[in-house]
């Protein structure tokens, strides 16, 4: 055994999984627009690089979490079939009152 994994038994382990090694973690942008509340209270939101991919909620928060799941989902079974992701060039632009949200997910 090493100096270090002595030191640390667990370090042997680092970037691992059972033993095995890992593969760098795939990350891709999802760029989300955010719609103000509508007079019902909800809020909607769709990801402006996949916009087959919307969501509405109670809160922003609700429709992120439903968003960056199916995104997710979407991204996830389209990258581990090697299909190609048909991403929108360029994205949606946000309207007047909507907001943009940046969030890096990783697979």
């Amino acid at each position: 055994m090493s100096d270090s994994a002595e030191a640390n038994p667990l370090a042997a382990l680092a970037g691992k999984k059972h033993g095995v090694p890992l593969g760098p973690v795939p990350v891709f942008n999802c760029i989300v627009i955010v719609s103000p509340k509508d007079a019902a209270g909800k809020v909607r939101a769709r990801v402006a690089n996949l916009p087959e991919i919307a969501a509405e909620g109670s809160s922003e928060r609700d429709v992120l979490q439903q968003l960056v799941s199916e995104f997710k989902r979407v991204v996830g079974e389209r990258h581990a079939a090697a299909q190609a992701i048909h991403w929108q060039d360029p994205p949606l632009q946000p309207q007047p009152g909507d907001q943009q949200r940046l969030i890096a997910v990783h697979l």
